[in-house]
């Protein structure tokens, strides 16, 4: 069995039929989380493409870096991971879950993470490029493009 992201409770197991995933979009200390359905057919493609979508809503204007496809990538097989890791401006994880107790407390986990990392003072750059790279309404169109949210 598999632990997702070093977190105390089971998330996948490989071999098993996935039926939701977990889509968090990560920037600075601002974390936006989504259940959707799984679907083995059109997981890899789905996912590429709110990848690239979201990393382009996420970098500055003008930015002319190749887009980075991370796991999507580096895990090219026929297989199905419980996780994927995009690191590019912010972080992008995919985590698939057979449950959704399991995609639940995957979402938990990262609302209390997110809510230890915004205590105390930030900086106002940072306030503002959250404002303007990861507005939840935005983010959340971007995965509804892509994949049904559960």
């Amino acid at each position: 069995m598999l632990v997702c992201a070093g977190l105390n409770y089971l998330c996948g197991v490989m071999g098993v039929d996935y039926k939701y995933t977990v889509i968090i979009s990560q920037y600075y200390h601002s974390r936006h989380s989504f259940i959707v359905k799984f679907d083995a057919d059109k997981f890899k493609e789905q996912a590429k493409k709110v990848v690239a979508e979201l990393e382009q809503y996420k970098r500055d204007a003008g930015c002319t870096r190749d887009i980075d496809l991370g796991d999507l990538v580096y895990k090219d097989t026929d297989e199905i991971y419980s996780r994927y890791n995009i690191n590019d401006y912010g972080d992008i994880y995919f985590l698939n879950c057979f449950t959704v107790n399991g995609c639940a407390q995957n979402v938990t986990e990262y609302r209390e993470v997110s809510n230890r990392e915004s205590r105390g003072y930030k900086r106002k750059a940072v306030i503002s490029a959250i404002e303007e790279h990861h507005n939840y309404s935005q983010v959340k169109k971007i995965v509804e493009k892509y994949f049904e949210v559960a």
